[in-house]
């Protein structure tokens, strides 16, 4: 799995020594009602309507390994709120690409991403319908209430980059053979 992050040109990726160092709060997910993205109850892969917390921590535990890895991007200043949307759709789309090699390898791993699935240009969730992509979607770090500040902290590495630089983290969990 180590192989396909490198390929990316990640700033940082850091492994999982135990799997169980993923902590799953519902103060992080609390956050996402907050609503800064835009995007709760709008998408299949954030609250309310992406999967429970037990249902992350039951999906985490069938796997013993995993990667942290983030991307610092260069942006104008704290307030280019543009220059970090186009930087999070960019880090999304590699994880996306990453994701769609790995399952075409038959590899055996879940994905998670900073903010929304954005496989889709408009969610079904929008129209009533169910996920058109439901084995491609990945879910966000703060949707499965996974606390990604902690994460890295734990792990070394570096969360804010500078005032320059907006920094995305992912994660995969995995099973190697």
């Amino acid at each position: 799995m180590k192989d396909y992050l490198k390929q990316a040109d990640f700033t940082e990726i850091a492994e999982l020594k135990n799997i169980h160092d993923i902590h799953i709060t519902q103060e992080v997910r609390d956050r996402c009602a907050d609503n800064y993205c835009g995007f709760y109850g709008k998408n299949h892969m954030c609250p309310p309507a992406v999967g429970d917390l037990d249902h992350y921590r039951q999906m985490i535990e069938q796997y013993d390994q995993g990667l942290v890895f983030s991307k610092a991007y260069p942006i104008k200043s704290r307030n280019d709120f543009a220059g970090m949307m186009a930087a999070g759709i960019a880090f999304r789309e590699i994880i996306q690409e990453i994701n769609g090699k790995a399952r075409a390898n038959h590899q055996n791993c879940v994905f998670f991403t900073a903010g929304t699935c954005g496989i889709c240009e408009k969610c079904a969730i929008l129209d009533n319908e169910p996920c058109r992509f439901p084995e491609e979607a990945i879910p966000s770090l703060e949707a499965a209430g996974i606390d990604v500040v902690r994460l890295s902290q734990d792990l070394g590495m570096k969360y804010n980059n500078g005032a320059d630089k907006v920094t995305y983290f992912g994660l995969v969990v995995y099973r190697e053979g």
